[in-house]
């Protein structure tokens, strides 16, 4: 029960994190796998409003384990089509940021160029459905066009970003609209130039630092 209350503290401070950021408003979600393979996920409200006592756990199968019914989001299928296609997903952030949801409604995937982008890999894709994923089958196709990379944007709907950690999804997450952001502006100017393969895999030695340096400055900032 500690390691779970730990764990859902941890859950509050990247919700608090996204918040602060404006990565989330009234719609967001956190989702991480705990120890025992079951999925603790945030209710159905306000990522920033969400509270360690509200959130609830499901199976990967979609069960309801713990919480109050009627209070989990209904994208839950998305996240847990995830956790099943991808074992080494343990964590995933769900977010409406500005910059990310513009590249989704225009098909556009993210193709990182800036430095701390390159933690997403070579590409963020496009996933073509644009109504709430609602159900298992919809869920699964999320976790199709996801395959291996870092995250997905759903067009007209936000995006998504996975991570072997909470610390490393919630990251991943600001950078994503970072990079985002980067494509979008870059574009009046002829279009950012996105890394190579070579470069981001000379570049990755840098992203375990990375990510702890910025988790520990954001957690002081919006989560202390």
């Amino acid at each position: 029960m500690e390691a779970v209350d730990t764990i859902g503290r941890d859950v509050i401070r990247v919700c608090q994190i996204l918040d602060g950021m404006g990565l989330v408003e009234g719609f967001g979600h956190v989702t991480v796998r705990l120890p025992d393979r079951n999925v603790l996920i945030t209710p159905a409200r306000g990522p920033g409003l969400a509270t360690q006592d509200e959130m609830l756990v499901f199976s990967v199968e979609g069960d309801l384990i713990a919480g109050r019914d009627g209070t989990a989001p209904l994208e839950r299928w998305m996240h847990l089509a995830i956790y099943r296609a991808r074992p080494d997903v343990n964590a995933i952030c769900r977010t409406h940021s500005r910059h990310a949801a513009a590249l989704g409604t225009a098909r556009d995937p993210i193709r990182p160029a800036h430095g701390f982008g390159g933690m997403l890999g070579r590409v963020v894709p496009v996933h073509d459905e644009n109504d709430l994923i609602t159900d298992d089958a919809m869920g699964r196709k999320v976790a199709a066009t996801l395959d291996q990379n870092t995250g997905v944007l759903l067009r007209g709907n936000g995006g998504l970003v996975v991570g072997t950690t909470l610390q490393q999804a919630c990251v991943r997450a600001i950078y994503m609209e970072e990079a985002a952001f980067m494509q979008t502006t870059a574009a009046g100017s002829g279009g950012a130039i996105p890394f190579t393969a070579v470069e981001l895999e000379r570049r990755a030695r840098w992203y375990e630092v990375e990510v702890a340096r910025a988790w520990e400055y954001y957690t002081a900032k919006y989560a202390p």
